[in-house]
């Protein structure tokens, strides 16, 4: 049984299978190591799985950008044909986001702009002529069912939204892990499943990594140790001695996600788009069997549920979190008859202090993080993925990221990406609009 290899990757859900497949494809000797029985069994499986370019900086949107076309080209791109349950493919839908914030309207349109995304700054007739069955009713922010302001009139009408034709969604995103295993596992990965890292193995000083060991006692050695272990990620880098060692920190946080049956009379899986609504503070879109998939832009009246023990994570969709998302959306969409059977996901994410991604090194040499990924990048799986080939290739042949930060050009668009914008010790980005929204 092998035990050397050139990197261990702690985690094998979408960014830890995608991360091995580019490692591997490098020629790298590789074992992902995951407490699940299978790939993408984690929080991957309770992903929405959205796919949008709208972001609060420039760099976040080419990042996106990019990892669209992973997406459209997602067969080319995993270089074999060896899917036994199929493959994951993207269904495009297009994403309105409804015009409430004025100032976050006209932030995506220069974000967006300056990446050179197609989006169309659409009136409130137009909303109402290409989706009649959503409402465009203004009511001022969102509010808890218990507040009484939530039961009052509108207030006005939104002004119109945002649209972007390209936005879309992963069809399933576990099977899309599924790939990206089946993918590195062709390139000659391997993979530990049912297996928990307990420690890393450190070099005398605690200078650099030298491997992982299991609960079971097992050490797995190599030079290089990746930690994309989502929610469980601040307790892997707790283990490393890196608690505080960074300007921006990761926290579990607790997030469901619903199911409902669209109303009748609505292909909505057919018809439907995304729907971005900080209004509400909501987002949905369609889903197989023409349900919607509904989640939180986790507005501050719903207040967060920090997670302080993953092993006791309640996993069971709750009433009032149900009925307070399924009463939001009845106000969208006027013709929704809110059901009773509660269906959804809930899981934890992995949540950044400004809510975007670190994709960097850190101050124990070998030990790379692609974490605080806050349950909005499934979309950049790929293309992060490639990024941290291309930084763990670098800093292996002696590139000092952190005084020289590495510039990746995009393997589809050839666009620039500054990782400096995804790293450990970037200045908190203010203008993040502090949500999951796929």
């Amino acid at each position: 049984m092998q035990d050397h290899y050139d990197a261990i990757v702690i985690g094998a859900g979408i960014f830890g299978c995608g991360i091995s497949f580019e490692l591997a494809r490098r020629g790298m000797s590789v074992c992902a190591v995951d407490m699940n029985a299978g790939p993408g069994m984690g929080s991957t499986s309770s992903s929405g799985a959205i796919i949008r370019f709208a972001y609060s900086t420039v760099d976040g949107v080419r990042l996106a950008w990019e990892g669209n076309q992973y997406w459209e080209h997602f067969g080319d791109y995993l270089e074999t044909d060896e899917h036994p349950n199929g493959l994951a493919r993207k269904v495009t839908t297009g994403m309105l986001f409804l015009r409430s914030d004025e100032a976050l309207h006209q932030l995506y349109l220069q974000t967006l702009a300056e990446a050179g995304v197609p989006f169309e700054d659409w009136s409130a007739d137009k909303v109402s002529t290409r989706h009649p069955w959503l409402s465009t009713a203004l009511y001022g922010g969102p509010c808890s069912p218990e507040d009484d302001a939530f039961w009052q009139e509108p207030i006005g009408e939104l002004p119109g939204g945002l649209w972007i034709p390209d936005c879309g969604y992963v069809s399933d995103p576990q099977l899309a892990a599924q790939n990206l295993y089946a993918a590195a596992a062709a390139k000659g990965a391997t993979f530990e499943f049912g297996q928990r890292v307990d420690n890393l193995v450190l070099a005398e000083g605690r200078s650099a990594v030298q491997g992982v060991k299991l609960r079971t006692g097992r050490v797995l050695h190599a030079p290089v140790v990746v930690n994309v272990g989502g929610p469980w990620s601040a307790a892997v880098n707790d283990i490393a001695g890196l608690t505080n060692t960074m300007a921006i920190s990761t926290q579990p946080m607790r997030h469901e996600a619903h199911l409902a049956p669209a109303p009748d009379g609505l292909d909505y899986e057919r018809d439907g788009t995304i729907v971005g609504d900080v209004d509400q503070g909501m987002y949905f879109r369609p889903a197989p069997g023409n349900n919607i998939f509904v989640g939180s832009t986790d507005p501050d009246c719903d207040g967060h549920e920090w997670v302080d023990n993953m092993d006791t994570l309640n996993r069971e969709i709750t009433e009032p979190i149900w009925s307070r998302q399924m009463l939001r959306v009845a106000k969208r969409m006027p013709e929704f008859g809110v059901p009773h059977e509660r269906r959804g996901l809930a899981e934890a994410y992995d949540v950044s202090t400004d809510w975007g991604p670190i994709y960097d090194r850190t101050d124990l040499d070998g030990f790379f993080v692609a974490i605080g990924t806050s349950g909005n990048q499934f979309k950049n799986a790929c293309v992060a993925s490639h990024l941290m080939g291309e930084l763990i290739t670098a800093v292996g042949d002696g590139h000092d990221h952190d005084n020289e930060p590495l510039t990746v050009n995009g393997r589809f668009t050839a666009t620039p990406i500054d990782m400096a914008s995804f790293a450990r010790n970037r200045s908190v980005n203010t203008a993040s609009t502090g949500s999951v929204l796929g």
